[in-house]
């Protein structure tokens, strides 16, 4: 018996697992994959290591990761990189030519750098005002005293300010990566939450040993603390009686009891198939088909017999590299801009026990649809892998071996497909309109003792970072229930 059952072990899952443990709950963590940290598992073969796709975390400082780590008794700085050089943006201009911009993952270290972006990426000096003016808004702006920014698009509020288009495209992109949606569809609440963050703490942090690695060390701290964690089991159902949720039964037929059940392994996929949806109201069941997914992230992976690359992260956009509805629809339909959005990262630049010594692995991709069996994955596929040998035509030479990844693959590691055109989601539903603030899903659901965790429910932010903040404030309303009765 236990008091606490998490099926999944992404980031929201095993930090509200961990929290639970410390605070004296007996504590059980069920996974299907072999390693912790879901869509965030590091990978590592053949002397690598390596996640699905380009990750770094966001912000880098002062994050939620941060304050995991000390939760559960590490030195952030030991197991949390922040490099000084942590990558560039590129900003291909209409006449071919390219602008590149460093970023720091320290900008309370180095504002220097921050500062010099704009002008880097051919802003000019008069181009700043309306910048400034965007900022100053921003800080200025406290979205949990203005509900209406629920239902205010990021590209209709930001346009207003006129920004010079190097300056908006790298805004829109920059957040394009954050939420994976179209940024026509993002609230200006969620945006604001985002952009604070990344002003405040900038972006680039990944961890030591993978990004994955925290995520183990909280699996970790869940069985130090008299609990237990199952990998490569697969939950079947979650078991109710009496309108309550009271365990759960693996796919190997093992049936473990809790007195909550706490999903990690998203909404639709729990409510619409691991429990029965005779015992959640009608109304509540559709409410949970018609959520929106998160885009999807698809590209290639390349290994180098060579240290071509010298930042650890790069992300490479033209004017209209951005998604809006349209821009989306355009692209799904086949029509994708002549450079697309291509973010990749080379995971041994941040650690470098993550690569063979004299070699790279680099991972590079572009945002797509979340259907696993749609067409645009291969388009995507082949329009990242033209990006990288047309921009980087140095590396061809030393390319040992490539490997696509698609929402197919992302499908299989993460949240089961429950419903068509949806599964290879990159972070989770979508925080577009109508999923965001008040209208997020609850992390209670309506049947007693079953709650969500994780970047559906609970929390705000991008991409993991949502998840881990998801994690802190799930695992305290399931404490004080628990405490309650």
């Amino acid at each position: 018996m236990y008091d606490a059952i998490l099926i999944g072990a992404g980031y929201g899952g095993v930090t509200c697992a961990a929290l639970l443990a410390l605070a004296g709950k007996k504590v059980l963590v069920v996974d299907k994959n072999p390693a912790a940290g879901g869509k965030a598992m590091t990978v590592h073969r053949g002397g690598f290591g390596y996640e699905l796709w380009p990750i770094a975390g966001g912000p880098s400082e002062g994050s939620r990761f941060h304050e995991l780590a000390a939760a559960i008794g590490l030195d952030p700085d030991d197991v949390l990189i922040q490099p000084d050089f942590a990558g560039e943006y590129r900003f291909v201009h209409e006449n071919g030519s390219v602008s590149v911009a460093p970023f720091t993952a320290r900008p309370s270290v180095n504002p220097e750098v921050s500062a010099a972006l704009p002008a880097a990426l051919g802003a000019s000096e008069a181009d700043m005002g309306p910048l400034l003016d965007m900022v100053a808004a921003i800080v200025e702006t406290d979205p949990a005293a203005d509900p209406s920014l629920d239902d205010l698009d990021l590209v209709t509020w930001t346009r207003k300010f006129g920004l010079a288009p190097p300056l908006e495209a790298y805004l829109f992109v920059s957040l394009g990566i954050a939420f994976a949606a179209p940024l026509d569809r993002v609230p200006m609440s969620e945006a604001i939450y985002t952009f604070k963050e990344m002003v405040e703490g900038g972006g680039g942090r990944y961890g030591r040993g993978g990004y994955g690695r925290l995520a183990e060390q909280a699996v970790e701290t869940v069985v130090a603390h008299g609990g237990a964690y199952l990998s490569n089991t697969r939950v079947e159902e979650v078991l109710v009686e009496g309108g309550r949720a009271v365990g759960v039964r693996t796919g190997s037929g093992e049936t473990f009891r809790g007195r909550a059940v706490v999903s990690n392994a998203g909404i639709q996929p729990t409510v619409l198939k691991l429990a029965d949806t005779s015992v959640f109201p009608f109304d509540y069941v559709e409410a949970v088909k018609a959520l929106e997914p998160s885009l999807s992230f698809v590209g290639m992976r390349y290994w180098l017999d060579d240290t071509v690359f010298e930042a650890p992260m790069v992300i490479q956009f033209a004017a209209d590299s951005w998604w809006d509805t349209d821009a989306y629809r355009r692209a799904e339909a086949g029509s994708w801009p002549e450079h697309p959005l291509l973010f990749f990262s080379v995971p041994s630049l941040y650690d470098p026990g993550l690569a063979p010594e004299g070699r790279q692995l680099v991972m590079a991709g572009t945002l797509c649809s979340a259907d696993p069996h749609s067409p645009m994955n291969q388009v995507a596929v082949d329009l990242v892998d033209r990006e990288m040998l047309r921009s980087f035509p140095e590396m061809e030479g030393h390319i040992e071996r490539r490997q696509a990844y698609t929402a197919l693959h992302a499908a299989n590691v993460s949240r089961d497909s429950v419903l068509a055109g949806q599964g290879g989601e990159c972070i989770g539903l979508a925080q577009v309109i109508g999923q965001c603030g008040a209208t997020k899903p609850d992390v209670r659901s309506p049947v007693a003792g079953l709650y969500f965790v994780g970047c559906d429910a609970g929390g705000h932010g991008c991409g993991t970072h949502q998840a881990v903040d998801s994690g802190f404030n799930v695992a305290a309303i399931v404490s004080a229930d628990l405490t309650a009765g």
